[in-house]
Parts: C-alpha cells; structure tokens; sequence
C-alpha cells in the first residue's frame, strides 16, 4: 500500500528515515548480542555461551595421529577479522562469566583506534576468539602449531567457496567471498589470553562501572607465526619495547618473536597493523567506495532491506487503519516505530554491553 495519497511528501520522506535508523538500531543490537554470545567462554550452566573450541580430529594422511580442527560450521567467523584471540584454560577458569567484559573494553579500543566503530555489516572487528583446552595446546608454540592447521583449514573453505554445503550447514547463504576474507594479518600474528586478572571495579558518576576499568589490567601475548609475506611489511615489535611486561611464560619459546603487553595496547597495534595494509593495498579494502556501491555488498544489501522493512511497517500500519487522512505524524511514527528517536535522543539507544558495564 502506498501512503503517498495520505501523508505528504515532506511526512512520508521523514517516516522512512525514521524506519531506516529503527532498522539499524535493531540489527545492531542483535549483533552485539550475538558476539556477547560469541565471545563468552564454553560454560555447560550457560548453554548460550558460544566460543568457538580449538578441537581435534584424525589425520587423513596420519592414521592414528589428530590435528587441530575447528568446527567447519563456524569458519565464516574468521573472515573479516584481523587476528585470532586464543583464550586458553587458564583465563577461561578465571574469568567465570565475564566474556563480554573482555569484549567490551576490546570493542571500546578497536573503535578508538580506528576512529570508527566495526562496521558490523562486513563483520569486521579485531579478531575471532577461540576457546583453547590444555588438552589441545597448552604452549605458545603448540598453539602457533594448532594456528597454522586452523588457517589452512579456513583458508582451503574459501578457496573452494563451498556454498552449496554452505547453504546446508547453516540455513543462509555463505558469506560472499569478494567481501569476507582471511585476513593476511590472521595468518601473521596471534594473541594468546592466558590469565584474566579479576578487578574490583568502582562505579562511576553514572552509576555504572566500565568495562575499560577492567581491560586496562589485562595483558596479551602477541606471537609471530612467521607466515607474512601477505604483508606489506615485516611485522616488529619494536615500538611495543617500552611497553613490555614480563612475558611469566615458563616454555621454551625458541626463536618465536614473542611479546606481553597491556590488552589495550594490542588492540591499538593491530589496528595500527590494520591501517598500514589497507594503505598499501587499497584495492584490498572491501568498505571502500570502489566496492561498496556494488550491488550485492553488505552496505548495499542492509540499505535494500532497511527501506523494505520502512515499506512494510507503513503498509501494515495502513491496513490496520492507522494511518488515514489527517493522521498526525506523531501517531504514525507511535504505530511504526519501535524506537522512538522522535521522543528520546539516540544516546537513549546506545548498544548496551559495551559502552557501560554492569551494575
């Protein structure tokens, strides 16, 4: 149903903004959700926690010897993602519930570094974590060793873009691989979280405390696989020196180019990776202008489908007759909206977890 004839243009022209943005705060929420879910370790009490495990399987070309292994129903979850974020045991038994702790305060200082948020229609964001039991890998040089079969694993789905078992693995289709991608950088460097320090958090003069209170106690290991010649350049340590911590690791770590360093502070130097290879590789970015007005890029698509959504509410709220002449657009937009940018201010809908912690 058109509503043209009941509204004026200038009416209709702002509902469908209005509706757009009530798309995208929704989507939004929804994805923040879901990697809450994502980045929360395997709890059996909490059957919502959904942390990719490092597994193992048989080796098709060793009988009786495994391999590390991921779920191939999960692999899309490295695309996009500039390293891979190996919480092992030790963290895991430690920080109990806290997943989306961690989450937030890495959300808060990729987004600094950038100078944007992750643009959650291509899935972007600092890395994909993965739950590491003892069992599988229980050093730095085991897991950079479990890494390199996890890559090429990954690697083999998206060169042979697999899309019709895809399709039936997972009930949608397989992500497009002009858009998502392993990264380069994923190949070239790791981070291990091997221990959550627990914090006693104050509240804040908003009455919350922040997540950012707690990463700011929290270290990582960043390792070099030594698997770079993606890059552009070599990756170097060297502006972390004045930053190091004591590495508190008792393996043998050979010739592995190793380093420990504040959370946040790996968060800034993988961004900082980030930048650098989309500086040297522009025609490599997939946000860019070039390739974002294609018309079956993410932007594009969440563009297509927020104007479908505007179109339908309006046509519902029509055949439900709430809108007819002389309706009042503040009616319309109470029949339509489900949030409500014309009353409150969009600070009322900031995503929560991750600007504000827990109460």
């Amino acid at each position: 149903m058109d509503v043209s004839p009941l509204l004026s243009p200038e009416v209709v022209a702002e509902l469908r903004e209005d509706l757009r943005r009530d798309w995208f705060i929704t989507e939004n929420d929804e994805y923040r959700l879901e990697l809450e879910h994502i980045w929360s370790p395997p709890n059996p009490l909490h059957p919502n926690h959904k942390m990719l495990e490092l597994d193992s399987i048989e080796n098709p070309q060793k009988p009786g010897h495994k391999i590390p292994y991921i779920d191939t129903w999960k692999e899309y979850l490295f695309y996009n993602k500039a390293t891979v974020f190996y919480w092992t045991q030790s963290a895991t038994n430690m920080v109990g519930r806290n997943g989306s702790v961690i989450l937030g305060g890495i959300w808060n200082a990729w987004s600094d570094a950038l100078g944007r948020e992750p643009q959650i229609q291509l899935d972007e964001f600092f890395a994909v974590p993965v739950s590491v039991k003892e069992e599988y890998a229980k050093t730095v040089p085991g897991i950079l060793r479990a890494h390199e079969h996890i890559c090429a694993q990954v690697r083999k789905t998206v060169e042979e873009n697999n899309r019709a078992n895809a399709l039936i693995k997972l009930c949608k289709p397989w992500p497009d691989p002009r858009y998502f991608k392993l990264h380069s950088i994923c190949e070239a460097l790791i981070v291990v979280f091997d221990e959550y320090k627990s914090v006693a958090a104050e509240k804040h003069a908003d009455g919350f405390r922040h997540y950012d209170d707690v990463a700011q106690n929290q270290s990582i290991i960043l390792a070099r696989t030594g698997h770079e010649n993606g890059l552009s350049a070599p990756i170097s340590f060297g502006s972390l020196k004045d930053k190091a911590l004591p590495l508190a690791r008792s393996e043998d770590m050979g010739t592995i180019d190793v380093i420990r360093i504040p959370l946040q502070v790996g968060v800034h130097f993988v961004a900082n990776l980030l930048l650098r290879e989309e500086a040297a590789f522009p025609e490599s970015v997939v946000a860019a202008p070039h390739i974002s007005r294609e018309a079956d890029h993410p932007f594009t698509k969440w563009e297509r489908e927020a104007q479908d959504y505007g179109e339908e509410r309006l046509a519902h709220a029509q055949a439900q007759g709430k809108i007819e002449p002389f309706t009042t657009v503040a009616a319309v937009k109470k029949a339509v909206l489900h949030h409500r940018v014309d009353i409150y201010s969009l600070e009322n809908y900031a995503p929560y977890p991750f600007k504000l912690g827990w109460i």
